[in-house]
């Protein structure tokens, strides 16, 4: 009876064992493909990896042994070919994981005051054709880029972003960086994105998802052809039509809402 109970029991063990590893896998899976999701070479990538776990299935089952050989052959090699060629895609995922978090406090008063001037100016960019880069810093730090760019630490004003985003002026390339309520930087540089994008976006928006690929950052992008203005957000790029910038940014920077709301957003 108690050899019974004791086997029984490392049975159970066991099954937990097997089902937590298992769980744990596909976690880990679920995460990287949900962090790539917008990648198409890096879903074809899983595709292909796992036409090869079924093939390496079937020749166990079947027992094909030459053909087993070519397959362990392919997983061998095919792990350092996916670190040579997915090096940049791996990168963004390390340096993601590693970004030190954040706390902003920003106030109800200073949130407005912002909004008030970024969507005053944003349109007015838009509406004269003038390509903007603006970024808003969130629970990743956005240090190293900021230190590639032009410090300012200065008051958000609109008359500012006009000014700086002014082709003849030498800061109009690259991005200008907020924290909290100060514009601290401008002309800072952003990796570009390796996504497959149409050709009617330029280097603006290709700089605009590279930064939303890697951190949690919210980017603001005007098209400098025809004043469009888009969100670059987690890796994907959205249209914003003019009157609806203030609420797309209110919903995307979760400003104005309880700390629990936002705690759940952020969940």
């Amino acid at each position: 009876m108690i050899a019974a109970v004791q086997f029984n029991l490392s049975t159970l063990v066991n099954v937990l064992r097997t089902v937590i590893d298992l769980l744990l896998v596909w976690y880990i899976l679920y995460i990287v493909i949900s962090m790539f999701k917008q990648n198409m070479r890096t879903m074809q990538l899983f595709k292909g990896v796992l036409i090869i776990l079924i093939m390496k299935l079937v020749t166990m089952v079947l027992g094909l042994s030459t053909m087993g050989y070519l397959v362990d052959t392919i997983l061998t090699w095919g792990i350092v070919a996916i670190v040579v060629i997915f090096q940049p895609e791996i990168r963004a995922l390390l340096e993601k994981m590693g970004r030190t978090k954040l706390e902003h406090h920003l106030s109800d008063d200073q949130k407005e005051h912002i909004l008030i001037e970024i969507v005053d100016a944003v349109t007015k960019l838009s509406e004269t054709q003038t390509g903007a880069l603006i970024t808003f810093e969130r629970s990743q730090s956005l240090i190293d880029y900021i230190n590639t760019g032009t410090k300012i630490n200065a008051d958000i004003k609109s008359e500012l972003f006009n000014t700086i985003f002014w082709e003849g002026t030498p800061l109009h390339d690259g991005a200008v960086i907020i924290k909290d309520d100060k514009i601290v930087c401008a002309a800072a540089f952003f990796p570009p994105t390796d996504q497959d994008l149409s050709p009617i976006y330029g280097a603006r928006h290709r700089a605009a998802l590279g930064i939303s690929e890697v951190t949690d950052a919210v980017t603001i992008v005007v098209s400098e052809e025809t004043g469009t203005i888009s969100l670059a957000i987690n890796g994907e790029l959205k249209k914003i039509p003019r009157k609806e910038l203030r609420a797309s940014l209110v919903n995307e920077l979760y400003w104005f809402k309880s700390d629990e709301e936002e705690g759940d957003e952020h969940e």
